[in-house]
């Protein structure tokens, strides 16, 4: 089964420091920041609040900080994610040039348009990545998969829940129109899935379903 929290997440050994409070820049709301928080969302006016005391300590050791972190994160012993991702998708037969040129540009689109928009970069790169197997008849069951990528890589449970909501929402959609979840202030993933959206206007009609 996939981790429920990275190491770091691990609250034995915190002390009182390690959680928090800020008010809402946006309406004045507390909210509660744990030291491993990159960002929350404000639950009365659903402004994205950085948290100022997140402990990149964690950048040091985990394979996953530069996907989640940007190019901040150091002393990566590791591969990335992405290239977990990648490898996977060439592993499944998405390896048609065209295909594989297209996803890694879908995926430098991805992690371009999160920093700019502030958005969690690895649900977004590994929906992304998900739903272009799907898409290419490769993946069958895209919640099954994912449990099965998370419990192979120890992905963090916050990270895994993100994704199955962001793939969820796309399929219902059919990967069409998820743009237009930009409008919807209510939609706590709404920066996430028009991102996906604009990625697969953007590039999906050049990924080749394999023969």
């Amino acid at each position: 089964m996939f981790s429920t929290k990275c190491p770091g997440q691990d609250m034995r050994y915190w002390t009182a420091d390690d959680v928090h409070e800020e008010k809402c820049p946006g309406c004045g709301e507390i909210i509660e920041f744990f030291k491993t928080d990159i960002r929350l969302r404000c639950r009365n006016c659903k402004t994205r609040v950085a948290n100022p005391r997140f402990d990149m300590g964690c950048a040091e050791w985990c394979a996953h900080a530069e996907m989640c972190l940007g190019p901040g994160a150091k002393g990566i012993q590791k591969k990335s994610f992405r290239t977990v991702l990648e490898e996977e998708f060439e592993r499944l037969g998405g390896n048609k040039p065209e295909s594989s040129k297209a996803l890694k540009d879908m995926i430098n689109s991805a992690e371009d348009k999160c920093r700019r928009a502030g958005a969690d970069m690895l649900p977004v790169v590994a929906g992304t990545v998900i739903l272009a197997l799907v898409k290419l008849g490769l993946v069958k069951e895209a919640g099954k998969y994912i449990d099965q990528l998370a419990e192979e890589h120890e992905l963090p449970g916050e990270a895994v829940n993100e994704t199955q909501k962001l793939v969820e929402t796309a399929l219902e959609n059919n990967l069409a129109g998820v743009a237009e979840f930009e409008k919807n202030g209510d939609q706590p993933e709404a920066d996430e899935i028009r991102i996906i959206g604009e990625l697969f206007s953007e590039h999906g009609d050049k990924l080749v379903r394999p023969r």
